[in-house]
């Protein structure tokens, strides 16, 4: 697979949160300020929509891990029991063929 930019992570972060609350009933979305790009690809924070536009902490997700999309277009979700830096190291490496 082709190395993907950084719009093309963008939207596969999209659909990834938008599938996400879905599951739940609710609809999540991305803060694009908080997105951090790593070599490994980009990691999106997201967090209920509500809570995205009026910060509104009664509204904010609790336990929802970052999305990790790395740069073939494969997507992560990481873990939320240590820091974001540290669930990329243990992400698996490409050779193993995951895909969240």
């Amino acid at each position: 697979m082709s190395p993907i930019n950084d719009s093309s992570a963008l939207k596969l972060a999209e659909a990834k949160v938008r599938e996400l609350g879905a599951a739940c009933g609710d609809e999540f979305e991305i803060f694009g300020e908080e997105t951090q790009e790593i070599e490994q690809g980009w990691v999106f924070f997201y967090n209920s929509a509500d809570y995205v536009r009026t910060r509104n902490p009664l509204s904010a997700l609790a336990g929802n891990g970052p999305l990790l999309v790395l740069r073939d277009g494969r997507i992560a979700v990481l873990s939320t029991s240590v820091s974001w830096q540290e669930a990329v190291i243990q992400v698996p490496h490409a050779e193993t063929g995951w895909v969240a």
